[in-house]
């Protein structure tokens, strides 16, 4: 597979195609056995290709959380003009569903990837405080202190494990953003949180 039709592939298409056939693979492959050779036989080019666009195997692998990563990032990005309280809930709203919607995409690429080496983690790691700096931003701290920061992502690892068990405890997905709302306010009142923040409306609002 050497072209989009009749179209040869840039360089950066080629990239992202070869990024995509790895995160599709790691639905049902553990990083450990992902092999180079497997995503060029899947893309229908050589290993040698592969090691031209990625030098090593953890080269390639940063890629693809750092791909996963971005489109987890694209979504949670609250539209410009969107007030406060709707920012805060777009964000939430935005990151449950995916977690949902992809789930065995962001267990294996997203969770499972964390302890894989370093390099990943430092790449999911940014994901998830760009993600708290956004909701922070929403809830008007502009300027978090570490400690509200390290607050913020103990919240969000919590989010993202009622997402994960949503369907097995079968609580709505609209019940589990609103305990995500209710939650976010609660720890926000907490004395090792700087500048508290109280919800203005409802968390259904």
């Amino acid at each position: 597979m050497t072209s989009v039709g009749s179209r040869r592939l840039s360089r950066q298409e080629r990239r992202a195609q070869l990024v995509g056939f790895g995160i599709r693979l790691l639905e049902t492959t553990p990083f450990h056995a992902l092999s180079l050779d497997d995503v060029a036989e899947r893309a229908g080019v050589s290993r040698s290709l592969m090691f031209h666009y990625f030098p090593t195997k953890l080269d390639y692998l940063t890629e693809v959380v750092r791909s996963a990563a971005d489109h987890v990032l694209s979504l949670t990005e609250v539209p410009e003009g969107t007030h406060a309280d709707g920012g805060t809930r777009a964000i939430i709203t935005a990151l449950v569903r995916f977690i949902q919607r992809r789930r065995d995409n962001y267990v294996a690429v997203l969770r499972s990837g964390r302890a894989v080496d370093p390099a990943l983690e430092r790449v999911i790691n940014s994901m998830h405080r760009t993600i708290c700096l956004r909701i922070l931003a929403s809830v008007g701290v502009a300027d978090p202190q570490p400690m509200t920061l390290v607050l913020t992502r103990a919240w969000l690892a919590g989010i993202e494990e009622l997402a994960l068990l949503g369907e097995e405890s079968g609580q709505p997905q609209e019940s589990i953003i609103d305990s995500a709302l209710t939650t976010l306010f609660a720890v926000a009142t907490l004395p090792d949180f700087a500048d508290p923040v109280y919800a203005t409306d409802s968390p259904s609002a």
